[in-house]
């Protein structure tokens, strides 16, 4: 990995918005991978604890499934040797994170070709289904937000 700001600028940009600025200033120029290794890390306890304290109804092998995919996540960093390594890892344990919570991961490693043109491919949920609320505080709430952000612009 280069020593410059524009390496890895998307994964810098987002431990800063999770971490504050100490963390960007952290990684802003960071070229090592215990400093890689440290934030991927962050970032898997961060969705851990995200869904504990957000998810209000899951059953609890969903939990449980969640802090499973995230725990190998981390083993897998451990092997990780440089930069590149640490987001790859990352990258993956994150792909696993979205599946997971579509209702499951795919399992088409026994198929020779997967298209995306066949919804039927794509349908995860067989177990359990994700819903997406929105109670009117937080329809509020999110527009108060949305007014701030254009008066800001």
């Amino acid at each position: 990995m280069k020593h410059n700001l524009e390496e890895a600028y998307a994964m810098k940009s987002l431990v800063e918005n999770l971490f504050g600025r100490d963390a960007w200033q952290e990684v802003k120029h960071a070229t090592s991978v215990k400093v890689w290794k440290k934030y991927a890390k962050k970032i898997l306890d961060a969705i851990s604890m995200t869904a504990r304290s957000t998810v209000e109804i899951a059953d609890s092998e969903w939990h449980e499934e969640l802090d499973s995919i995230v725990e190998f996540g981390k083993s897998r960093l451990a092997y990780a040797n440089d930069p590149e390594a640490v987001f790859a890892s990352l990258a993956g344990t994150l792909g696993l994170i979205n599946f997971h919570q579509f209702g499951r991961m795919p399992s088409h490693s026994h198929r020779k070709r997967v298209t995306l043109r066949h919804p039927s491919n794509w349908k995860f949920d067989q177990f359990r289904s994700v819903q997406y609320v929105q109670n009117r505080e937080q329809g509020e709430t999110k527009e108060r937000h949305n007014q701030s952000r254009k008066a800001d612009a």
